[in-house]
């Protein structure tokens, strides 16, 4: 086969995945691959071609991955699994060859289930001997299309237990059917501590002149607010310019925030402002409790900003929480500097104040390290090289090119600008390089290093940051993610000389703009196992530094802990990370760092997992809460095979689950078991009984939305699978709501409407506008559709998002109004818009079903 051969059967080969069942076997599915022949080039055999694709499910895992490869003589083909997510298909002799028009129906099992069409990859490629690889057409593209669609209860329930199936329109209709309030539910978000609406009359800012002023140690808060008013040209001025009585003037300033007695003391002082329209002086006061208290105001004051107008309001403000977080993973999927710059952007206007940069994972490095190249030239980037010594391997659909989402890294500029811009906006950022596991493409790049310097016979430099330890034969141990070679050794010193050289590059990157505090090494889902055959370790064991086998992690983490406590930092993990043996937290005084921060996330229900949380504040440690069943925002928002997203912790994650999450009684948060069956008080009971209860309250800080990528290849699909959830943990981060308080779970839920009905409101009013004028591209969730008699009704999850429907299959669109009239069978296709009515929704098509009939006919 020739280049012009590989070319022409990349672009006519049609394949097509189905995912047949997975309700008969329990722990595997049945799925098929159909491969068509549409052009003029034969298939054959002879070629020794192979076909490399992304698969998140271990293929044939009665035999993969401890065998190289399954024959299936039956199809004349055979599977082998490379490393992660990377397969081939290839041709035995006994493949028939595929004229044009032939299909090869190949059936296999796979790991697990797939209910999803988001989980299979684009971009499958074909190669041959030294020929470019060449990606097949038809599994090109961000749609999907190759995968045929989930219609049967056999491929979109996982399991013979699952009760989950796709919304009905009915269903959806029940579900975000709240009270259309006309207008915003609130006149701010996340909801103020104390706001008073002293009259119904409003200060109109057009009719004069306005001007900022403001001292010095604010001046960077009043040049954002110049910035930020739009739809107002203010003057900015040094506050000691301000004369008695002047008028039509926002004063910024920093004091003491206290009304009536009623002081901000304690962890959120600095946060807290108090913001009042004096309507008769016309004058417009902020005062912070600190520069970060200022900025708060002034955001509040943007949000309060309505066509040049403010109500006549009295607002005393702060924090439920010193830690309000977005976590962001770059890694697996790389996202350009722009987005981040717009996440952090909107982070700050809902009050939000950590930045969590998860920048490295086994699928790519993510920042530029001076002195340590590869990280970056290899590290960051994805392709066809099954060596990995020039790049790594194309996971999660990246392909064999590096013009995908698979590749691309920071450079030391673009993360100071970054810095800056967070800063700014007084976030902080908290960058993580996961270590031990999750280390492949670092593991991979210190190799091709070490070559380098092997090459001109110099072994010293060869080994200096080496994290692998090459008499280790165990190539079978695989991570969660079907990864080998991911985890760094912790026998070797040449780690610690790695972990000591990144620690100190990146806090020299922040010195000058924001002072690193925290250091965060992930170290969650490490194959421990991947250790038992290095020699390395072995004579750790063998020497007295370490007691056994099992307390490789712990040596390892208390190294890491003094390397990064050596340079001043607190220390950021995981909480598996902490958590060694059992169920039990290593002992806080163990670690020297002054501060040791847990993110709480192992919370399935079932798995007994969900109050570590509480055994580590308990146990001395800060606890970020960032549970996986409310505030994992990978997950999809309905469990829709269309909708993207995983759903390991549970099967969905709407913007109200989050809402109604209750930080403070993480088992008062417990719904239903991973089959969607409902908790009973006894099983979460049962759940609860080897867990603490809370005494260390004040070590549990704040809370924490995480986006992983694996899914996420595009920008807007970022935005989408972030906003509105991310208001939704603003509002729960900055304010507690008094129904958290609540014991009766009827007036709960009574009481959680009624505040989701005033929320919703708010985002389809108001906050999705904002949004939009951003640029933000937020999840738009499909409406609910509802049919009594003739007449058909339609809402929105979020009241005052615009809502169409056609009767002429898509060709023109109406406005909906309060309720359709329609004749039974027509068929009926509804979207709901954006605010700015750019974009839409998945379409809901219904067929308008016959009246019932009367009594008596």
């Amino acid at each position: 086969m020739d280049q012009s051969s590989l070319d022409s059967i990349a672009n006519s080969l049609d394949i097509k995945y189905q995912v047949t069942d997975n309700v008969d076997a329990r722990k595997t599915y049945i799925a098929k691959v159909i491969l068509t022949n549409t052009g003029d080039i034969p298939l054959r055999a002879a070629g020794k071609w192979a076909i490399y694709f992304c698969h998140i499910r271990m293929v044939e895992p009665q035999t993969l991955p401890d065998a190289d490869q399954i024959r299936m003589e039956k199809y004349g083909i055979k599977f082998c699994h490379i490393n992660g997510c990377l397969f081939t298909l290839e041709p035995l002799r006994s493949f028939k060859t595929l004229n044009k028009g032939d299909s090869l129906e190949i059936v296999f099992t796979a790991e697990y289930y797939s209910v999803a069409r988001s989980d299979m990859m684009p971009n499958w490629y074909i190669t041959c001997k030294d020929l470019l690889p060449r990606i097949i057409q038809s599994t090109q593209g961000e749609d999907l299309s190759y995968v045929l669609p989930f219609d049967t209860p056999e491929s979109w329930k996982r399991h013979k237990w699952d009760k989950y199936d796709p919304f009905t329109p009915e269903v959806r209709y029940e579900k975000n059917h709240v009270q259309d309030l006309g207008k915003a539910g609130c006149l701010v978000t996340p909801t103020p501590h104390s706001l008073i609406v002293v009259s119904d009359r409003t200060l109109d800012l057009s009719k004069q002149s306005w001007c900022i002023m403001a001292a010095e140690d604010v001046m960077q808060e009043a040049e954002f607010l110049q910035e930020k008013s739009d739809s107002i040209k203010f003057d900015l001025r040094n506050n000691k310019e301000l004369k008695l009585n002047q008028k039509h003037v926002i004063l910024l300033k920093i004091g003491p925030v206290t009304e009536n007695g009623d002081g901000c003391t304690g962890r959120a002082n600095e946060d807290a402002y108090k913001l009042t329209v004096q309507l008769e002086e016309e004058v417009i006061e902020v005062i912070g409790s600190s520069a970060v208290g200022v900025f708060y105001g002034v955001q509040t004051f943007l949000s309060l900003l309505d066509r040049c107008e403010v109500p006549h309001v009295h607002i005393l403000d702060y924090p439920r929480y010193p830690y309000r977080g977005m976590h962001l993973d770059v890694s697996r999927n790389f996202h350009k500097k722009e987005s981040v710059l717009k996440l952090l952007d909107v982070m700050a206007m809902y009050k939000m104040n950590k930045f969590h940069f998860h920048l490295t994972d086994d699928e790519g490095w993510r920042l530029e390290i001076p002195g340590l190249e590869e990280l970056t030239t290899v590290g960051s980037r994805r392709g066809h090289d099954l060596e990995e010594k020039t790049c790594i391997l194309p996971m999660l659909g990246s392909g064999p090119n590096f013009d995908t989402s698979g590749s691309g890294y920071y450079s030391i500029d673009d993360y100071k600008e970054i810095l800056k811009f967070a800063q700014q906006r007084h976030i902080e950022v908290i960058p993580e390089i996961d270590m031990p596991g999750h280390s492949h493409a670092a593991i991979k790049a210190m190799q091709a290093r070490y070559y380098r310097f092997q090459e001109v016979k110099d072994t010293k430099s060869a080994k200096e940051y080496l994290l692998t330890d090459f008499h280790d034969t165990d190539s079978v141990t695989t991570s969660v993610q079907m990864y080998s070679e991911n985890s760094m050794n912790p026998g070797l010193d040449s780690t610690y000389k790695f972990v000591d050289k990144i620690v100190k590059e990146v806090k020299d990157m922040h010195a000058e703009i924001q002072p690193l505090k925290t250091f965060h090494f992930g170290g969650d889902e490490v194959p421990y196992k991947a250790w038992k055959k290095s020699y390395a370790c072995e004579k750790l064991i063998e020497d007295g530094d370490v007691e056994s086998f099992d307390k490789l992690m712990e040596y390892f983490v208390k190294r890491l802990a003094e390397v990064v406590a050596k340079h001043g930092l607190s220390l950021g993990a995981w909480q598996d990370g902490l958590i060694h043996s059992g169920i039990t937290p290593v002992e806080r005084t163990k670690f020297p760092n002054k501060e040791v921060l847990a993110y709480a996330w192992q919370n399935v229900w079932e798995s007994g997992l969900a109050g570590f949380a509480y055994k580590l504040a308990n146990a001395g440690y800060k606890v970020v809460m960032s549970q996986a069943t409310h505030l994992y925002f990978d997950h999809p928002y309905e469990p829709d095979p269309e909708e993207v997203g995983l759903y390991w912790a549970t099967r969905y994650i709407d913007t109200r689950k989050t809402f109604n999450f209750m930080p403070d009684n993480i088992f008062a948060n417990a719904d239903v078991k991973l089959t969607g069956k409902e908790l009973s008080k006894e099983d979460v009971e049962k759940c609860n009984e080897d867990n603490d209860v809370l005494i260390e309250k004040q070590n549990v800080i704040g809370m924490q939305g995480q986006l992983w990528s694996e899914l996420v290849r595009t920008s807007d699909v970022l935005d989408s699978m972030i906003h509105p959830r991310l208001q939704a943990l603003a509002e729960r981060a900055w304010h507690k709501a008094s129904w958290e308080e609540v014991d009766d779970v009827a007036k709960l839920k009574m009481d959680q409407t009624a505040d989701w009905t005033k929320f919703s409101n708010s985002l389809g009013y108001r906050e999705l506008q904002r949004l939009d004028k951003m640029g933000v591209t937020y999840h738009i969730p499909p409406p609910g559709v509802r049919v009594e008699g003739d007449k058909l009704h339609v809402v929105s999850a979020y009241p005052g998002l615009p809502l169409y429907y056609s009767t002429d299959s898509g060709t023109t669109w109406q406005d909906v109004k309060d309720s359709i009239k329609v004749n039974s069978g027509l068929k009926v296709h509804i979207v709901c818009k954006s605010a700015d009515r750019l974009r839409s929704s998945r379409r809901v098509t219904l067929t308008v079903p016959d009246a019932p009939l009367s009594d008596g006919h």
